[in-house]
C-alpha cells in the first residue's frame, strides 16, 4: 500500500469516526460543561474518539456498504436521540440523567408539553448540527476498505483510549480532604455529579461508566453502616425543648404544594395560604434541595423519611422494599393514627402505591379513580369537594393525612389545558404587562389556595378544625417557568441554588405566630414534626428545627451548602458574612460527609435493623 492509499484509508476511517466526536462536543459546548471541565481536555475527547472508532468498526463489518450505512445511521440516530433528551433535561433541570433516572420515563411524559416550549432557535441549532454530523458520517463511511486491517486498528484504538484516558485525570488523593471533590480523578471514581461527570467523560463513556458502577457488586455494607453509626454518635443527641409535645394528640394534615414558590404565595395570589402562614409557625429560610431528577418525589421522599434520595439515581423503584420505620406515616401509625395519602396521579406514578406504604400510610388514594376526567382530577379543589375522597381523610380519628397538590404543575403556556382552565376560573390574573406564564402560574396557585379554603370550611363544619394541625411545604421552586430570567426577576432569591428557598409553615387554631429564621432543609421536617407531636425524634439526616444545638444549614448536591452566614456553590464560596477560612473548610468537608452518610443509609437499608429486619 503506497502513501496515497494510506492517507486515503486514514481519511475515510476518520470521516466515519469524527461525527460521533462532534456529537459529543456539540452536547458539551451547548450545556455549559466547560464550567466543570475544559472542553479541550484530552480525556473526554479521547473517550469519544475511541467510541467513534468502535462504532465505525461495527459498521464496516457487513460486506455490503448499504447495510453498513444503515447500521451506522441507526447507531448514530440512537446517540443523537440520547443527546437531544439530555440537552432538554439540562435546559429544564440544569443537570443530566443517569441510567437509573430513565426509570422515570413514564413520569417524564408529563413534561412533553413543557419540552415543546424549549424548541427555540437554540434547540433548532443543536438538532440541526446533530443531523449534519450524522449525514456526513453516513456519506463518508467507506465501502471498499481492507476490513482486515481497518477494523482491528479501530478496535485497538478504542481499547487504548479506555486504557489511557482515565489516567489523564488528576490523581485521587490517598486521604481525601475537604476539597477532594475538585480532583477530576476523585469525581471519576465516585461518579456522583451528572453535570461534572458528563464534562469529564462525554456521553459515551458517561453511559458506560454509569452502567459499570450500577452493575458492580455492592460495597462492604458493614463499613458503610459503621460510617453511619459514627456520624450519629458524634452528633449531639436530641433533647426535649420548649416545643416538645406542643401538638401531641392533635390530628395532622400534611400538604406538599406543587410549585407554589415563595413569590407565588402572597395575599393576592393565595390569600388563604398567606393568612395561615402569617398566623402560624413560619420557617422563613426553608430550602428544598433537588437531589434526584424527579423533583416532586425528591422532596416527597426527603420530607417523609428525613433522608435525601440518591443524587445519581432514583429511589421510587429501587427502595420500595426498604424499611422506613421512622418515616412520618410510620411514626404516626405506631402512635395510633390512621394514615392515608392523596394525590391526583395514579398509584404507579413514581411508584407511590408501594412507596407510601413503605412510608407508613395505609392506602394511597388517586383522584383519577374518582374524577370524570384528567382536568377535574387536576383541580386541587376536587380533593376536598369529592365527598368520597374527603370521607377517606376524616373517617377515623385520630387521622394523619398526606395531601400532594397538583394544580400548580408545569406548563404554564397557552397550550396547557389546566392553565387555560385556571385562567377561565380566575380571569383577574390575566395581565398583559407580564409574561403569560406568570399569569398561568398565579392562576393555578389560586386553584390550590381555594382547596385550602374549602378544606378549612369542611373541617370547621364537621367540628374537626379545632384539633387539627395543617403543615404545608413546597416541593420545589417554580423551575417550570421556561425563562430563567423571568424566574429570577420574580423570585426573592438571588439565583442559583438559593432559588430553592420555598414556603414551609405549620398552622392550627390558637397558634401563636412565630417566624423561625434558622436555615433549614427538607430533611428537617420529619424530626421537627416528631418533636412537636411528642414522638420519638429519630436519627435521620435532618434535625429538629427547635433543637438549640442545631445551628441550621442546607446541604445541596454538587458540594454546595448554605448556613446563616455563608453560601457555597459547587464547593466554592459565593458569599460570606462572617465565617472564618477554617469554618468554611470544615463546613465543606461536612457537606461531603453528609452526602456519603446519606447514601450509605440508602445503600444498606440502614433502618431495617430498627424495624426488626
Amino acid at each position: 500500500m503506497d502513501k496515497k492509499q494510506l492517507f486515503r484509508l486514514m481519511g475515510s476511517a476518520a470521516g466515519a469516526v469524527l461525527p460521533f466526536w462532534l456529537l459529543d462536543l456539540t452536547l458539551r459546548m451547548t450545556t455549559g460543561c466547560a464550567a466543570w471541565y475544559p472542553l479541550y481536555a484530552a480525556a473526554p475527547n479521547l473517550f469519544s474518539l475511541g467510541f467513534g472508532a468502535l462504532f465505525a468498526a461495527l459498521c464496516l463489518l457487513p460486506l455490503r456498504r448499504a447495510v453498513g450505512r444503515a447500521l451506522y445511521g441507526l447507531l448514530y440516530a440512537l446517540w443523537a436521540a440520547y443527546a437531544l433528551v439530555q440537552y432538554c433535561i439540562w435546559r429544564i433541570f440544569d443537570r443530566f440523567l443517569f441510567l437509573s433516572d430513565f426509570l422515570f420515563a413514564g413520569e417524564g411524559l408529563g413534561f412533553a408539553g413543557y419540552v415543546r416550549q424549549l424548541m427555540d432557535w437554540r434547540f433548532a441549532l443543536f438538532a440541526a448540527l446533530l443531523v449534519l454530523w450524522g449525514a456526513l458520517g453516513v456519506w463518508r463511511l467507506p465501502g471498499s476498505l481492507p476490513r482486515r486491517r481497518v477494523c482491528p486498528a479501530l478496535v485497538l484504538f478504542f481499547a487504548l483510549t479506555q486504557l489511557v484516558a482515565p489516567r489523564l485525570y488528576a490523581p485521587v488523593p490517598e486521604t481525601p480532604d475537604w476539597d477532594a471533590w475538585q480532583s477530576s480523578g476523585y469525581e471519576y471514581a465516585r461518579f456522583s455529579s451528572s453535570s461534572y461527570d458528563m464534562a469529564l467523560t462525554g456521553p459515551y463513556q458517561f453511559v458506560a461508566r454509569d452502567a459499570f458502577l450500577t452493575l458492580r457488586p455492592d460495597t462492604d455494607t458493614a463499613e458503610q453502616r459503621a460510617l453511619v453509626d459514627a456520624f450519629f454518635a458524634e452528633r449531639p443527641a436530641h433533647a426535649d425543648n420548649e416545643m416538645t409535645g406542643l401538638l401531641a394528640g392533635k390530628k395532622l394534615i400534611l400538604v406538599q404544594l406543587e410549585s407554589v414558590d415563595d413569590f407565588v404565595l402572597n395575599d393576592e395570589n393565595t390569600p388563604t395560604l398567606a393568612r395561615l402562614q402569617r398566623k402560624g409557625i413560619n420557617f422563613a429560610e426553608f430550602y428544598t434541595p433537588q437531589y434526584s431528577n424527579g423533583y416532586t418525589f425528591n422532596t416527597e421522599f426527603a420530607a417523609q423519611t428525613g433522608v435525601y434520595p440518591y443524587a445519581s439515581g432514583n429511589v421510587a423503584y429501587s427502595l420500595s422494599r426498604s424499611a422506613f420505620p421512622y418515616a412520618i406515616g410510620s411514626l404516626l401509625t405506631d402512635a395510633g393514627y390512621t394514615a392515608n395519602s392523596f394525590h391526583k396521579s395514579e398509584a404507579k406514578f413514581y411508584n407511590r402505591g408501594a412507596m407510601h406504604q413503605a412510608f407508613g400510610y395505609a392506602q394511597y388514594h388517586s383522584a383519577l379513580d374518582y374524577a370524570e376526567d384528567e382536568l377535574q382530577a387536576g383541580d386541587d379543589r376536587f380533593l376536598v369537594d369529592c365527598d368520597a375522597l374527603y370521607a377517606q381523610m376524616v373517617q377515623t380519628e385520630p387521622f394523619a393525612d398526606f395531601l400532594i397538590t397538583y394544580s400548580g404543575h408545569l406548563g404554564y403556556d397557552e397550550v396547557d389545558a389546566l392553565t387555560t382552565y385556571a385562567l377561565e376560573q380566575f380571569p383577574e390574573y390575566r395581565d398583559d404587562s407580564r409574561p403569560y406564564e406568570i399569569d398561568g402560574l398565579f392562576a393555578k396557585a389560586r386553584l390550590t389556595d381555594e382547596m385550602f379554603a374549602r378544606l378549612l370550611e369542611r373541617l370547621e363544619k364537621d367540628g374537626l378544625l379545632d384539633n387539627t394541625v395543617i403543615c404545608v411545604y413546597d416541593d420545589h421552586y417554580a423551575y417550570g417557568l421556561t425563562d430563567r430570567a423571568v424566574l429570577e426577576q420574580y423570585s426573592e432569591a438571588a439565583g442559583g441554588r438559593l432559588l430553592e428557598r420555598t414556603p414551609c409553615f405549620i398552622w392550627y387554631q390558637g397558634c401563636t405566630p412565630v417566624t423561625v429564621t434558622k436555615t433549614l432543609q427538607t430533611v428537617d421536617l420529619l424530626p421537627t414534626l416528631a418533636n412537636l407531636f411528642g414522638l420519638e425524634v429519630p436519627n435521620v439526616m435532618g434535625r429538629d428545627a427547635f433543637d438549640p444545638d442545631y445551628t441550621g444549614y442546607a446541604i445541596f448536591p454538587d458540594s454546595g451548602w448554605l448556613t446563616g452566614t455563608a453560601y457555597a456553590e459547587h464547593g466554592q464560596l459565593v458569599w460570606n458574612d462572617g465565617m472564618t477560612d477554617k469554618e468554611v473548610a470544615e463546613m465543606t468537608a461536612f457537606a461531603r460527609r453528609f452526602q456519603q452518610v446519606n447514601d450509605a443509609i440508602l445503600d444498606t437499608d440502614y433502618y431495617a435493623q430498627q424495624a426488626g429486619g
